[in-house]
């Protein structure tokens, strides 16, 4: 006998084991799908560590490339984008890991990135034209020093101004100190400091002797007379160049013989009146030889000065108030040995060394001519001649 509830009981049975097993895949399908997007989502918010620790790395390649002082715009924007890509990510690391979201951090690590590879590039370039260009002006400031020492150390100086020229030199000595250790802006700042000073001390000596040579044409006159004169009566004949520092001796017109001297300290222009410590300018005669306990130097060769010319000027200038009434006009002016000191000393004579003396002494008579001029040879072809230097 068949009772038809108990088909229905079982199939009901087996319809309730099937609906718990489709219930059961759909929940392992949905964790499973759940499981799947976590994963994607873990991979697709990937901590930037490496990019991160990249842009801080560029940063500090950029810094020991300088670029804080040639490549200041790029090097900064690196800075400010690698530290707020660091605290992004720090903050995003924070965060439950399913609420992560580092795409700010990576945008900001790689302009930071970018950045600094531009800050490396142009700090390169910068530093290597800053280089050249430095390299270039310490050539320019020391021929500018080369230039002051060869044509005006022996000019008389006031204490400021052979400070500035000592001062000028230890300066670039500095700079190029700092150039050999890459310390471009010490170098920069002493250049540019020692420029300052030597520029204004040639400034000054290259005006002062465009107002000496005024006299010049002077010089040139006396300076022929005088060669001519050893010409014509076959006989020697003294040319003194004070610029130069030079005694010459000519015989027959023709030069024979020349030396190194030494003048008084203020020897730039004529003698004024006695004690200014200055060597006159003009023509004169040996009007007396000493030697052996006649004089206190070596030996000596007494000058005619004051000539007339020197008389006339003198009381001129006294008249018109260039010097007091009570200044006295000066003489015994010497050629004479116990030079070669190396600095203008005498009170207005001219020194040699005294094995020179001898030579001079020797050559020489009463009645012999000096002719004593500021110089030789006209101011262009000084300036000229060294025009390289400066």
């Amino acid at each position: 006998m068949k009772y038809p509830g108990f088909r229905n009981s079982k199939s009901g049975f087996f319809i309730k084991i099937l609906m718990k097993r489709i219930i059961v895949v759909l929940i392992l399908v949905v964790t499973a799908a759940a499981i799947v997007t976590i994963v994607f989502k873990v991979k697709a918010n990937k901590s930037p560590e490496v990019i991160v620790l990249e842009a801080g790395r560029l940063k500090t390649v950029a810094k020991a490339e300088r670029a804080s002082e040639f490549a200041y715009k790029e090097y900064k924007q690196a800075i400010i984008y690698c530290d707020s890509a660091m605290t992004e990510w720090q903050n995003q690391n924070k965060r439950f890991f399913l609420f992560r979201n580092y795409d700010k951090a990576t945008k900001l690590a790689n302009k930071s990135i970018s950045f600094s590879r531009q800050a490396i590039e142009t700090a390169k370039e910068n530093s290597s034209k800053t280089a050249t260009g430095l390299n270039k002006r310490i050539s320019e400031t020391e021929n500018k020093i080369s230039y002051f020492k060869k044509n005006f150390s022996n000019f008389p100086m006031t204490t400021k101004q052979h400070n500035d020229a000592a001062t000028s030199s230890l300066l670039c000595s500095e700079g190029v100190l700092a150039f050999k250790k890459s310390d471009y802006i010490t170098c920069k700042s002493k250049l540019d400091s020692a420029n300052i000073l030597i520029s204004g001390l040639i400034d000054y000596y290259e005006n002062l002797m465009k107002e000496y040579f005024v006299s010049y044409s002077k010089w040139k006159k006396m300076l022929d007379e005088t060669i001519l004169y050893s010409k014509k009566h076959s006989t020697t004949v003294v040319i003194v160049d004070k610029i130069a520092r030079e005694l010459t001796i000519y015989k027959n017109g023709k030069e024979i013989d020349q030396f190194a001297i030494e003048l008084g300290p203020n020897w730039i222009g004529d003698k004024q009146k006695q004690g200014d410590k200055s060597t006159p300018e003009g023509q004169y005669k040996i009007v007396r030889k000493e030697q052996d306990g006649q004089t206190k130097y070596y030996k000596a060769l007494l000058l005619n000065y004051p000539n007339d010319e020197d008389k006339s000027r003198f009381l001129s200038n006294k008249k018109s108030g260039i010097i007091n009434k009570d200044a006295q006009i000066g003489n015994q002016i010497k050629i004479h040995g116990n030079g070669g000191k190396g600095v203008d000393w005498t009170s207005g004579c001219i020194a040699l060394k005294n094995s020179e003396m001898n030579a001079v002494y020797n050559q020489c008579g009463v009645g012999t001519m000096v002719t004593i001029v500021g110089s030789t040879r006209p101011l262009n072809e000084l300036l000229s001649n060294n025009s390289e230097n400066k």
